[in-house]
């Protein structure tokens, strides 16, 4: 039996020698310039003012200044001897209002010599001493004290006073009290004004006292005597550690109080003093004591109450706890309580990170991304800003650049797998092509054929007009990539088509948008081609992709998902014979996409996208030889002409420590277009090898002004064997 066959078989398994080169370009501008902001880094708070209190490095201080928190405007009452309420270290951050409850006047100055009359002004530059570059500054250098004096310098306290003193620290808008003495024991009356100053979510701190004891003394224990158990998510007792971290040999330990006890520096404090005391020759002088130790916890608490004033107390207590640096036995034990206290840590966030959606859906910051495709260029680096939350709910800032995935280049090494080795069959109706793991089957039955293609870049195999301009290279380097079709991958195509005066086709497509499968996207076209001229030929292709959560190839996770979206596009492709050697071929497309938005995304609304793409080739056949040619092209892949994307992001907290919102809308027009210039040769060599020469420059990849040009050249050789 034989056939009239143009060529039954033929499989070609070649060797290639092929030379790849890819270089990035940088433009060079001209002049101009641009400033931008400058964080500045911990080791420039560690000033001599810092340093001259160790207490702030061991508590690591110096890293939340840097993130420019300093317990700005929240007042702490400090209960004491008084405090010099115009020493030069202090006086800027007096808060108004400072009562003596021991004389009955409002002069909350210390009143008298004695040993302790520097005790609270002690205390108080430990808290909120000024950074002023004098002397040293506190833990929360920018907090206010509210000085409220309940003892006096000989060092005695005063229970009336005391219960009047939390009065007035609660009825005074204080968030923290601190509490730098101790009685001689337990009273309800004054553990019943304790639970008051809880019921008004106020933060206690109390020195655990100097006895050497296994215990703290009388209210720092008051969450272990029945009826006040509660005060233990809001009361804090503090030991006192040395320079070396080791608790001090005067402090009392945590014992039964350890799981509201923790640890700070106070051995040898630098701080203010009375200016005014005949002790001192100076402004500043050390101390010892739990008394110097409780005051970093009421000033760690200050700075934290000023970042998140939504929190409650009881929840900034569990962040200093769930931060400390552990000391001594492993977890929570009797010496030091929940460990040393950690300014830095209790500032940074915990845990994962989430995002979250106006309608309360949570996402995982890792899980939320933007994996954009160069339709949309660097439209969607606008420097967003969005909040972040980690385990306590507490906002943290984040740039939206950081979610963006951007596509990647194309990798010339993959030319080396194209073109490995093809099958073709040709009978009369019916074709059969191989290669590259793609497939295309055409069955002529009269004036119609069927066809089937998988693996066949949509462009071609759904076009009734197959004009590629070099076969030798994969469809990444094809005309026809700047269409809408060319954004599906993997795809299998059914189609039919009836030759005429005017021949006219349709199909159906179904593929992913991406290598790994995952997003799948089907639809239909529908062709018609003719001939005016014989010199000229006109394609028009109607098209319709459906994908399933992605638009335009463009993959949004997480937080950002987006639903279902739908593209209609027009593909007109003309090819014109200028003579005998030269062939002209333009094709452009024009594209619009609705994009479904899911309620529980942070991304609101999409408005209806339109895009275009467009290229030109100027193909001159026989240059040297009947089977060789030679080709220029200028191409502008797919890009976006309109529409705009709506992100409704999460701002921050509200004072009911709910989360607020605020819409940005972004424009998804490129700024920018990417031209790719092509100057190819291919040569068949008489059909026993191939040669091909290609250069390409890619000006404004992927839309981007931004990225750097890239000049790729790939010479290839193949011949069968």
């Amino acid at each position: 039996m034989t056939h009239n066959l143009t060529r039954i078989v033929s499989i070609m398994k070649a060797a290639y020698i092929i030379i790849l080169t890819s270089l990035a370009l940088t433009g060079c501008g001209g002049g101009g310039g641009g400033s931008a902001v400058v964080k500045p880094t911990p080791a420039s708070f560690e000033t001599t003012e810092y340093n001259a209190q160790y207490g702030l490095g061991k508590i690591k201080a110096s890293e939340i200044y840097s993130d420019g928190y300093s317990g700005a405007d929240v007042k702490v009452a400090v209960l004491d001897t008084g405090v010099d309420l115009d020493h030069p270290d202090l006086v800027d951050n007096i808060a108004s209002g400072g009562y003596d409850y021991v004389d009955d006047d409002s002069d909350a100055n210390p009143n008298g010599q004695g040993l302790y009359m520097s005790h609270g002004t002690h205390v108080a530059g430990i808290i909120a001493g000024m950074k002023n570059d004098t002397g040293m500054h506190g833990v929360a250098y920018n907090a206010k004290i509210l000085s409220l004096r309940n003892g006096i310098s000989s060092g005695s306290v005063s229970g009336s006073a005391t219960i009047d003193a939390y009065s007035g620290a609660i009825s005074k808008g204080a968030k923290v009290i601190n509490n730098s003495y101790r009685f001689s024991s337990f009273s309800s009356t004054g553990g019943d004004k304790l639970l008051e100053a809880r019921t008004n979510d106020i933060i206690q701190v109390w020195a655990a006292g100097n006895d050497s004891e296994s215990n703290p003394r009388n209210y720092a224990l008051a969450p272990n005597e029945s009826g006040y158990e509660d005060l233990s998510d809001s009361l804090i007792a503090v030991v006192a550690t040395d320079s070396t971290n080791t608790i001090a040999s005067y402090s009392n330990k945590c014992g039964v109080a350890k799981n509201w006890c923790m640890a700070a520096p106070g051995s040898d404090i630098y701080s203010t003093v009375d200016t005014t005391d005949n002790e001192y020759s100076e402004n500043y002088s050390t101390m010892s004591g739990t008394s110097m130790a409780a005051p970093h916890v009421a000033g760690a608490v200050a700075v934290l109450r000023s970042r998140w004033p939504s929190k409650t107390a009881a929840q900034i207590v569990t962040i200093l706890y769930d931060t400390a640096t552990d000391l001594g036995d492993a977890g929570i034990d009797t010496t030091y309580g929940r460990g040393l206290l950690n300014l830095d840590n209790a500032l940074y966030a915990q845990g994962d990170l989430n995002l979250y959606s106006s309608s309360g859906s949570s996402y995982s910051l890792e899980d939320s991304n933007l994996n954009v495709s160069g339709v949309v260029g660097n439209s969607l680096n606008k420097s967003i800003k969005t909040a972040v939350y980690d385990k306590y709910k507490r906002d943290y800032y984040y740039n939206l650049d950081g979610a963006i995935v951007s596509p990647g280049n194309v990798n010339l090494l993959n030319e080396l797998k194209y073109d490995s080795e093809a099958l073709t069959i040709n009978q009369p109706g019916f074709n059969f092509y191989q290669k590259n793991n793609s497939v295309s089957v055409d069955r002529q039955v009269s004036d119609y054929t069927l066809s089937y293609s998988r693996n066949t870049p949509l462009s071609e195999s759904l076009s009734l007009m197959k004009n590629k301009v070099d076969s030798d290279m994969s469809s990444n380097f094809s005309l026809h990539n700047a269409t809408h079709l060319s954004q599906v991958d993997s795809a299998n195509a059914f189609g039919i088509s009836k030759t005429g005066n005017v021949t006219v086709g349709a199909g159906v497509l179904s593929g992913f948008i991406d290598k790994d499968k995952k997003h799948s996207v089907n639809g239909f076209s529908l062709s018609a081609l003719t001939q005016p001229t014989n010199n000229l030929s006109v394609e028009v292709q109607l098209n319709q992709l459906n994908e399933k959560d992605t638009f335009l190839s463009n993959y949004f996770s997480g937080a950002y998902q987006t639903g279902n979206a739908k593209t209609n596009s027009i593909n007109l492709t003309a090819a014109s014979e200028l003579g005998d050697k030269f062939d002209f071929i333009v094709q452009a497309s024009k594209g619009r996409t609705d994009v479904d938005t899911l309620s529980s995304s942070v991304v609101s609304n999409i408005t209806n996208i339109d895009t275009s793409g467009y290229s030109l080739a100027l193909v001159k056949n026989s240059l040297t030889s009947k089977n060789d040619k030679a080709y220029f092209s200028i191409k502008q892949p797919l890009k976006v002409d309109g529409g705009d994307l709506t992100l409704r992001t999460a701002s921050g907290l509200n004072a009911d420590d709910s989360i607020s919102f605020v819409d940005q809308s972004v424009s998804l027009k490129s700024a920018d277009s990417e031209k790719v210039y092509t100057l190819g040769y291919s040569n068949d060599n008489g059909g026993d090898s191939k040669t091909s020469i290609f250069v390409n420059y890619r000006q404004n990849p992927s839309h981007d002004s931004s990225a750097k040009d890239e000049y790729q050249t790939i010479a290839k050789w193949s011949r069968k064997f």
